[in-house]
């Protein structure tokens, strides 16, 4: 086990720990739950991309961790879209079948994945080496949902951002500018790159969650409670 594995497992568990800590601050708020379950999966996600990295096993890889993987990389984005629609709280009502599709288009890549029907990425190891190989078309429909949500959840809080005034306002730039950097940063190293096979900089994608999540945590969860005791 190398350094940088070790490195992927305590950040995503602290990940996952920090999301945690902000749902013990308020489990009554939904910005709250929404911002535990987007650790939630980010940590898992980084979690099992430790166990991509470390196991040598075919079958292992190709039939669990690869599906287990994609599936929490498939629910990020989605906690994501709901945390911006919640927080701090909703701006406008959309329509039931709006939010319905939200959640059915996960929902159906998902168990695209879990059927092997959907398969991102193909594993093989050759003379004690592991090799990985992107399913090009099948790992785009995934890249563009990524893409998708991102963006349509950056938008939300654009325009927030624009309607808001005082404390609430600062809270929503933090978010808006800190996820955006988060998603960003992690979907250029780990899908952007990967899309082309480019598998090099993937751990990265794990370190730079760390550092997003954590500084949100601290200015919008943490920190106005400190304040306000004060």
């Amino acid at each position: 086990m190398t350094a940088q594995n070790i490195i992927i497992l305590v950040i995503s568990f602290l990940t996952i720990l920090l999301g945690l800590l902000v749902l013990f601050k308020n489990y009554k708020n939904s910005s709250n739950v929404w911002f535990f379950l987007m650790c939630l999966f980010g940590g898992g996600w980084g979690v099992m991309k430790f166990f991509q990295f470390i196991i040598m096993d075919e079958y292992v890889l190709n039939f669990f961790i690869n599906k287990v993987v994609y599936i929490f990389g498939i629910l990020a984005p989605l906690a994501y879209l709901i945390l911006t629609y919640s927080f701090p709280h909703k701006l406008k009502k959309y329509s039931k079948k709006l939010v319905s599709l939200v959640y059915l288009i996960p929902s159906i890549l998902i168990v695209l994945v879990f059927f092997g029907i959907l398969i991102m990425q193909d594993n093989f190891i050759i003379n004690n080496v592991l090799h990985r190989e992107v399913i090009f078309f099948d790992f785009l429909i995934f890249s563009l949902y990524f893409f998708v949500y991102v963006f349509a959840g950056f938008l939300i809080l654009l325009k927030k951002y624009h309607s808001k005034e005082g404390a609430s306002k600062g809270q929503v730039l933090y978010l808006m500018i800190g996820t955006i950097l988060t998603f960003l940063t992690t979907g250029t190293v780990s899908i952007i790159l990967i899309l082309f096979n480019n598998f090099k900089y993937d751990w990265l994608g794990v370190i730079f969650l760390l550092i997003h999540f954590f500084v949100l945590g601290y200015l919008i969860f943490i920190k106005p409670r400190m304040v306000s005791r004060v």
